[in-house]
């Protein structure tokens, strides 16, 4: 493929537009990092909660009916505070695990979206490049 065949591929775009390839970009480069940091306060509160709240009601019941498995089962007749113990205790794990997995999925989508944007930018380059050669060249 000779020169003159390469150069005529490629158009070269606008000023204004490339100008406008830039901003969405840099509104890109903002939605990823707000889908990161949102994502960060997910996991930290998933881990904020399971310190602050989740391992003392757990060690509280652990004191408060050593002769209980948490499992729970069928075995026996229990109280009613037993049961509301039980039933709180199982219901935090799943509620642990969303913040977690909501916050990797915020992260990993934050670092999509600015990865996504720097192949953006990376096919502006050849553009700004002809711009700033012509430029060099007068």
């Amino acid at each position: 493929m000779s020169e003159s065949d390469s150069a005529a591929e490629l158009e070269r775009r606008s000023a204004e537009e490339m100008e406008a390839t830039v901003a969405s970009i840099k509104k890109m480069l903002k939605v990823g990092a707000v889908f990161a940091v949102l994502g960060y306060l997910l996991a930290g509160s998933a881990l904020f909660f399971e310190l602050t709240e989740f391992h003392p009601m757990l060690e509280s019941f652990v004191s408060t009916y050593p002769d209980t498995s948490i499992a729970g089962g069928s075995g026996g007749t229990r109280g009613a505070a037993l049961n509301s113990d039980l039933a709180a205790l199982h219901k935090w794990p799943s509620t642990l695990l969303w913040l977690k997995l909501g916050g990797v999925a915020h992260i990993l989508l934050g670092i999509f979206i600015a990865l996504a944007a720097i192949v953006r930018a990376l096919a502006l380059m050849p553009h700004r490049l002809s711009y700033e050669m012509e430029r060099t060249q007068s």
